[in-house]
């Protein structure tokens, strides 16, 4: 009986092949038949490792708590593309770093040099929503810098004064509930950023912030989850659990005129910005 991980992505990918088509088609429950059909075969016959048939398990038992076949067939789908993106993997390999005492080290979390992967999704979150008028133009791919770029205007006018793109919901970030902070890859053009971390999966609501600097040369910066402030609309959040230890579910970029604690960044200017991204890594 087949035992490694490539034949349960080769599985993994033969049900999406024949379940998407069906779920396309109108028939979610078909699609979740054979999506549930798929895992079941995996863990059933120990295939793959002790993550991956956990994230299957963890899949079949929330199908079962839900009536909503369309529903079913996206946790399937879910932690299918979990496994098939290496974040089942990574998240095993931050908890085993993690549990060996006196290891440090890091792990991938995301790396954008080949280009932007499929997953996860960004969008975009400007200030328009509360009457500004800045406007980034979310990730793209630049492939001379080898790096996803985060770039637009950035502008007071309207009273705004902050642009900023979120991922959605995504298993990959799970493994950084092993980490002490990330360390990311950046070049910009000398303005302070933020990086946001959320740990449930709602568009609004609390939000964990670090303001850093990107220096116009390529830099590695390190933001450990101690230093982020937990913040709700520009306004730090009391009583609230530290980030450390904590499921991160979406991670999101933002250049503001405040910083994470609320101040106001000195000298800060309207105009344009650019931010480029090589990679995201966790370390323990």
């Amino acid at each position: 009986m087949p035992t490694s991980s490539t034949t349960v992505k080769d599985s993994l990918t033969q049900a999406i092949s024949v379940g998407a088509p069906l779920y396309n088609a109108g028939d979610a429950a078909g699609c979740l038949r054979t999506y549930v059909q798929t895992a079941l075969d995996i863990v059933d016959g120990r295939r793959g490792t002790d993550g991956e048939r956990a994230a299957l398990r963890d899949a079949v038992q929330r199908v079962t708590e839900t009536t909503s076949k369309d529903e079913g067939a996206w946790i399937m789908r879910r932690a299918f593309d979990s496994i098939l993106s290496g974040a089942v993997a990574a998240r095993e390999r931050a908890a085993a770093l993690a549990a060996t005492p006196g290891a440090s080290g890091d792990f991938d979390v995301l790396s954008f040099e080949q280009g932007l992967p499929t997953a996860p999704r960004w969008r975009i979150l400007d200030d328009v929503i509360m009457g500004g008028m800045s406007q980034s133009n979310g990730f793209s791919y630049d492939p001379a810098e080898r790096a996803a770029v985060f770039s637009g205007l950035v502008t007071t006018d309207g009273g705004g004064g902050f642009a900023s793109l979120r991922s959605d919901e995504w298993g990959g970030f799970a493994s950084l509930a092993a980490a002490r902070g990330v360390r990311m890859m950046v070049r910009g053009d000398g303005r302070q950023y933020k990086l946001n971390a959320k740990t449930d999966a709602d568009w609004d609501g609390v939000q964990y912030q670090m303001d850093f600097v990107a220096p116009t040369s390529w830099t590695q910066v390190e933001l450990p989850f101690a230093a982020f402030k937990p913040t709700f609309r520009g306004r730090v959040v009391p009583n609230r659990p530290p980030l450390q230890g904590q499921p991160v579910r979406q991670l999101g970029l933002m250049v503001s005129k405040f910083t994470a604690d609320g101040g106001v960044i000195g000298g800060f200017r309207s105009g344009p910005f650019r931010l480029g991204v090589r990679w995201i890594k966790g370390f323990v």
